[in-house]
């Protein structure tokens, strides 16, 4: 395995990681998607971001899987791919959930 191989691995577990992250941790200036409706209150906070977690973590063990099937820069593009579609996703989940938390009120 070459340093570029064991780079992809490491991004692969990393977003994994911070997949899990993302779905526990509490409403923080770091972590977690920031948008305008993910930070209109706790639950859309919540809410957005366990849906990216989800995400991510299906992101990091597709990725993985496609590092050992397929060759490395073409799983590298899979998960670029897969990670930008991912935060696209989440960002339109956002708006959605803040939405339904507006008509609420």
């Amino acid at each position: 395995m070459n340093n570029f191989e064991a780079f992809l691995l490491i991004s692969f577990t990393v977003t994994i990681l911070f997949g899990v992250l993302c779905m526990f941790v509490p409403r923080n200036p770091i972590l977690g998607i920031r948008t305008a409706w993910s930070e209109y209150n706790d639950i859309t906070w919540k809410k957005s971001n366990k849906f990216l977690g989800i995400l991510l973590i299906i992101v990091g063990l597709v990725s993985i899987i496609t590092f050992f099937t397929i060759s490395s820069d073409m799983s590298e593009i899979v998960f670029l791919v897969l990670l930008i579609a991912s935060f696209l996703i989440s960002v339109i989940y956002s708006r959605f959930v803040c939405a339904k938390e507006k008509e609420k009120h």
